[in-house]
């Protein structure tokens, strides 16, 4: 490190010696500084232009690719919005009594009506222990078993052993032994005898349960039992359905039946879709696509628009950009994995590329295939699938289909992040180049200026030696004049 000071210091003290001796009109009289510098930049300035260029280019595909990278997760997530049954249109439940409805689907569902009357709401069998006059009240001097059955058509005992003495230790025990009854401690607010353990089963006739314990805790005894256990039961259209819960899953395809109340006679439960939200989907992936598609004409153009940020940043890279470009088109020409009748791709439901590589959604075309083929086009775009595992060797339907193209592109192996990533190892390379050039020319300008400053002095030497010469001889003129 002292001798790179002591040579850099040298080199100074040269230049501003030789600055000196130009302005004190000494030695040749030529600005020898300048001189160093015109030179020495005639050599830099066309290497480091064509560096800081590479450089430019380099930052340039790095950005480009960024603003892809960006676009196509947006087009993915548009597309992945449609991979699913449930997502591919909105379905409703409207009924004539408020006592049921339908409250879940799962895409599946066909529109239909049904005539429905509740008979029975599902049940759970509720318990009450004897009274006592504190949560901690002491039940027994030792620890004692608690035998809960649960169970009708087959039955499971579990054996349940209290340790803590109080009301409050029976219920955890209960509950920590997790049989299906559950146990809570309830102050009923009456003085005295106030606090109470309340026993409650599941849902069903299979929720019955029996208690036992020595002590006696009084749950057997008469008036104790304050609810019994009960299965659901409907006439759907005419035909007796019973359950051990108010959730009918079963009944009609898709969708979920609910039950409040039973009801005084049969009630009208209507299913109905709304297909609005699919083409509004449909609409929003063609709104993706062409932004997606002027973005790439963007960044591959040839003539260079200075009042649009990222135009011709991959013109250089114009064949992976095609590349891409090409994946995206291609899948959504393609058929899907899961045709389905008369509805094979999108161009069945209006979606297709025209001339121009833009994407455009004709509503008519989409309007007759969901009211003639609605199952089939959902059967095309989601193969009838929900959650879909996305990396199994099932058909997953044609959004997803295009979805998984993109995400191959995205992948941290696929071409938009290598090409991204070969931009900026490109771009360091360039940089480091860009440093080399910088300290060669230092290098070639301090050695210009050492030329130059010997070549200075030397010329001083001959100067001095010129004078004397010229002094001597006039001298000698004027001794012979004489």
């Amino acid at each position: 490190m002292a001798e790179t000071v002591t040579a850099t210091a040298t080199k100074t003290t040269t230049a501003v010696s030789t600055q000196v001796m130009t302005a004190l009109d000494a030695g040749s009289g030529v600005d020898v500084v300048s001189l160093a510098r015109n030179l020495t930049d005639a050599e830099k300035v066309p290497k480091q232009a064509l560096i800081q260029t590479a450089i430019d280019n380099a930052e340039a595909q790095v950005s480009g690719y960024g603003l892809i990278s960006s676009q196509l997760s947006l087009l993915q997530t548009a597309f992945e919005s449609l991979n699913d049954t449930s997502e591919v249109a909105n379905s409703y439940g409207a009924t004539t009594d408020t006592a049921l409805g339908f409250t879940a689907f799962d895409g599946t569902e066909v529109d239909g009506s049904y005539a429905i009357s509740v008979e029975k709401l599902a049940l759970e069998q509720i318990m009450i222990s004897d009274e006592y006059n504190a949560s901690d009240y002491a039940i027994g001097t030792d620890s004692f078993d608690i035998s809960i059955t649960v169970g009708s058509s087959s039955t499971a005992t579990t054996a349940i052993t209290v340790s803590s003495l109080t009301p409050a230790g029976v219920v955890s025990a209960i509950n920590t032994a997790d049989t299906g009854v559950t146990a809570s401690l309830v102050d009923t607010g009456t003085g005295g005898t106030n606090y109470r353990i309340i026993l409650t089963g599941k849902t069903g006739s299979e929720g019955v349960f029996t208690i036992s314990s020595n002590p006696d805790l009084g749950f057997g005894d008469t008036g104790n039992t304050l609810q019994a256990a009960q299965d659901a039961e409907i006439e759907f259209d005419g035909l007796t359905i019973t359950r051990g819960s108010n959730e009918f899953s079963d009944v009609v395809t898709g969708a979920t039946l609910t039950l409040y109340e039973t009801t005084a006679s049969a009630a009208t439960v209507a299913i109905y879709s709304d297909t609005s939200a699919l083409q509004t989907k449909l609409e929003n992936i063609v709104t993706v696509y062409n932004d997606f598609r002027d973005l790439m004409d963007e960044l591959t153009t040839s003539t260079i628009d200075e009042d649009i940020e990222h135009s011709g940043d991959l013109q250089r890279d114009f064949a992976s950009a095609r590349y891409i470009t090409n994946q995206i088109r291609d899948a959504l020409r393609e058929d899907s994995s899961t045709a389905s009748g008369e509805i094979s791709a999108f161009r069945d439901i209006g979606v297709t590329i025209n001339s121009k590589g833009d994407l455009t959604f004709d509503e008519a075309t989409f309007d007759e295939a969901v009211e003639d083929n609605y199952n089939d086009v959902v059967m095309m775009l989601t193969a009838n699938t929900n959650d879909q595992a996305l990396y199994g060797s099932s058909s997953v339907g044609m959004a997803q289909d295009v979805a998984s193209v993109i995400e191959a592109l995205l992948a941290s192996d696929g071409i938009v992040a290598t090409r991204e990533s070969n931009a900026e190892d490109l771009g360091e390379e360039y940089e480091e180049e860009l440093a080399t050039l910088e300290t060669r020319m230092e290098l070639l300008y301090d050695r210009y200026i050492s030329q130059f400053t010997a070549m200075e002095v030397l010329t001083e030497k001959l100067n001095g030696i010129k004078d004397y010469l010229t002094g001597q001889l006039e001298t000698l003129s004027k001794a012979y004049d004489k």
